[in-house]
């Protein structure tokens, strides 16, 4: 509906973001943030903990949440042969991550080369989809990984949704991640806008034991941001239906931000 009706960009934007309480420098140094959030009130604000996301209610009904990514470089079995089913069903095609259509099997195979475990392949797939997708912009409501591939063009969704398909095609589990990342300048506004990247399962052995949940960001690392980081606030994540995003959407306007606390190392 979105794609098709007259809407105005970036009354959009607008509406996606989360104010801040302050700025955040450098955030690829930050090794962990933690987020005092405000639920509106009478609404029941909930908020997944992940491997690098934990979310604790507190008495008075505010929420804090911790984000600190998970630090995996190398690792994990190529491909995944575990039998854990929700292992397993982060390596299945769906109708938006085709990862068993031929373009997305070949692309998946340019993009990891001779990567030898899941973690560098991961990392692989993430610059490959960096580079590929030429056109970024707005303009498109919210493509499927085929799409993508033939258009290379969209915003982050279109990067999150074929990266995700190349690392299942790869035989890597892969979700969709839906929630805000804070940007310092983006249309004019600063703080946590609506956003989209990946997960993917790496680290582990050929049963996924031992393994861990890595963010991956190809559209910040297009534009020279670096990545996933302590910036994104994961609301939702699932096999990259539209209907994740704009849920998320709706939930953007629940919820403040008191208080960050960035912490870093050393």
């Amino acid at each position: 509906e979105f794609a098709l009706g007259r809407n105005d960009v970036l009354e959009l934007i607008d509406r996606m973001f989360v104010k801040s309480p302050q700025s955040i420098e450098d955030l690829g140094s930050a090794t962990a943030i933690t987020y005092l959030l405000q639920p509106e009130k009478g609404v029941n604000l909930v908020i997944p903990s992940t491997h690098d996301q934990t979310a604790e209610r507190r008495p008075d009904g505010r929420i804090s949440l911790t984000i600190k990514p998970a630090q995996v470089t190398t690792g994990g079995a190529l491909p995944y042969k575990g039998h854990d089913a929700h292992l397993r069903e982060a390596v299945q095609p769906t109708r938006f991550l085709q990862s068993d259509d031929k373009r997305i099997v070949e692309l998946a195979r340019q993009a990891v080369g001779d990567a030898k475990d899941a973690a560098e392949a991961a990392r692989r797939i993430e610059a490959f989809v960096a580079k590929y997708i030429d056109n970024k912009g707005l303009s498109v409501g919210y493509a499927s990984a085929v799409e993508v591939v033939e258009s290379r063009q969209g915003d982050c969704s279109e990067f999150a949704v074929l990266t995700a398909a190349l690392c299942r095609a790869a035989g890597i589990p892969a979700q969709v991640a839906v929630g805000v990342a804070y940007v310092k300048e983006f249309g004019g506004l600063e703080g946590f806008g609506g956003h989209a990247w990946t997960r993917a399962y790496v680290g582990g052995d050929e049963q996924g034991r031992g393994g861990q949940w890595i963010g991956l960001d190809a559209a910040f690392k297009s534009g020279h941001r670096g990545g996933y980081d302590a910036g994104h606030i994961t609301l939702a994540v699932g096999n990259g239906e539209p209907g994740d995003f704009f849920n998320m959407a709706t939930a953007l306007g629940q919820f403040q931000i008191e208080k960050i606390d960035v912490q870093r190392a050393g």
